[in-house]
């Protein structure tokens, strides 16, 4: 049980830093919000795909920076996506200012679940489990509130 786990986390942060590393680049998109919250979400996949390569090599020590980074960055997630901040070349959904209060309660949730990965690695507890609830928050948010790239 515990080995597939371990598989998950890695699908799914394989799965993650894919989406990220796939994308358009800053420069395409406009100054403000739009720009600023795709850096951000780059940096969160950046530090996702971190903590997937940790995990699967099973370098649970090398989490709880990355972690704790995902949690900080958690904090500034809905203050970058004022309503109104749409652009043909953004993926965010309208479904986001439809749907507020949901999206308020996911960015509050990968910043608890990233704070609890931190722990569980750092204090011997159940990483996989945790990293597997951080993954699942993202891939819920994503599904729901973003559009799906394009081939």
């Amino acid at each position: 049980m515990r080995r597939m786990v371990w598989i998950g986390v890695v699908v799914g942060a394989a799965t993650l830093a894919t989406a990220v590393s796939a994308h358009m680049k800053d420069e395409d998109l406009p100054a403000g919000p739009i720009r600023d919250r795709h850096e951000l979400m780059e940096s969160i996949g950046d530090h996702a795909k971190k903590i997937g390569q940790a995990m699967k090599a099973n370098e649970v020590g090398k989490v709880p920076p990355h972690a704790e980074a995902i949690s900080t960055k958690a904090k500034s997630i809905a203050a970058l996506f004022p309503k109104g901040s749409t652009d043909e070349k953004s993926r965010a959904k309208p479904e986001i200012w439809q749907n507020w209060a949901e999206f308020e309660k996911l960015t509050a949730s990968l910043q608890k679940d990233a704070a609890a990965l931190a722990v569980a690695a750092r204090d011997g507890g159940d990483a996989g489990a945790a990293a597997k609830q951080m993954f699942s928050n993202c891939k819920t948010c994503h599904d729901k509130f973003r559009t799906p790239e394009d081939d």
